[in-house]
């Protein structure tokens, strides 16, 4: 019969290495050594010590899932895949989720309407983000619904309200037209439908500033009238009028300010 003739501490702060016959055997956690009351001396038959190697994988697994979990709330499926970075085998990840789900550390219920609510409160992710984020993490597609469906259109008109007033203000020196197409745009990324975007942005009540615009639309079209000088004629007047209108300007204003140009380059 095999006896158990040492344990060690490691370095590792709860771990312990088990001697068998004189000879290293394996190593296990504290809660294993307790939960089996290893000593000395002690007789360690073959079933004790497959029993006791099960259990140190499990304690591993546990010990793993509890790390992981410690940071942030986390969904059943990402926590799965976490364990099985470790190489764990099912038979010892299965147990551990169950205890984990009985004990309520792992609920993705809990974890959808919260990932949801706090995206209302601090997030800029539409219903469509939303549901792709929670995907992603593995959530049935019957529990995301379910989360939703806790969120009014009014909370979800905040959250795209929040989105395009920052949208707005990093296309403020556009022209007026393309400031509004990248609000959408930045409105259709972030997952909202097109009825929300249009919403959000109708409530921004945005106003064409004529002599801002005025001033950059003079200012482009110098520039491009600079830049398509290798054109003559009708081509290059052409092409800086689509340069121009590809940047949000509208044609009525861009006429004038080419005859002007033209004027200047003749009048030269």
């Amino acid at each position: 019969m095999k006896i158990i003739t040492a344990i060690s501490a490691q370095k590792r702060q709860g771990r312990y290495n088990i001697f068998v016959d004189g000879q290293y055997a394996f190593p296990v956690s504290e809660s294993t050594l307790i939960r089996f009351t290893l000593a000395k001396g002690m007789e360690l038959p073959d079933p004790l010590e497959a029993a006791i190697k099960t259990a140190e994988v499990e304690a591993t697994a546990n010990r793993v899932a509890l790390d992981y979990l410690s940071h942030q709330m986390r969904s059943v499926h990402e926590v799965v895949l976490r364990l099985r970075q470790e190489e764990l085998p099912q038979a010892a990840i299965a147990p551990v989720i169950t205890r984990l789900k009985d004990l309520h550390y792992l609920d993705d219920a809990r974890l959808a309407a919260a990932f949801a609510r706090d995206n209302v409160l601090m997030g800029e992710r539409g219903p469509k983000q939303v549901t792709a984020r929670l995907r992603e993490k593995g959530v049935a597609p019957a529990t995301i619904d379910d989360a939703l469906a806790t969120i009014t259109a009014g909370e979800w008109a905040q959250v795209a309200g929040r989105v395009a007033t920052k949208a707005a203000r990093r296309n403020a020196r556009r022209a007026f037209h393309d400031q509004q197409q990248k609000i959408r745009l930045a409105l259709m990324q972030k997952g909202f439908d097109a009825d929300q975007s249009a919403a959000a942005l109708a409530d921004l009540a945005l106003q064409k500033d004529e002599v801002g615009e005025a001033d950059r639309l003079a200012v482009e079209a110098a520039k491009q009238w600079r830049q398509k000088a290798r054109y003559q004629g009708y081509e290059r007047r052409n092409r800086v009028k689509q340069a121009l209108f590809r940047k949000g300007f509208a044609l009525d204003d861009i006429t004038p300010v080419l005859d002007a140009l033209e004027a200047a380059g003749d009048e030269a």
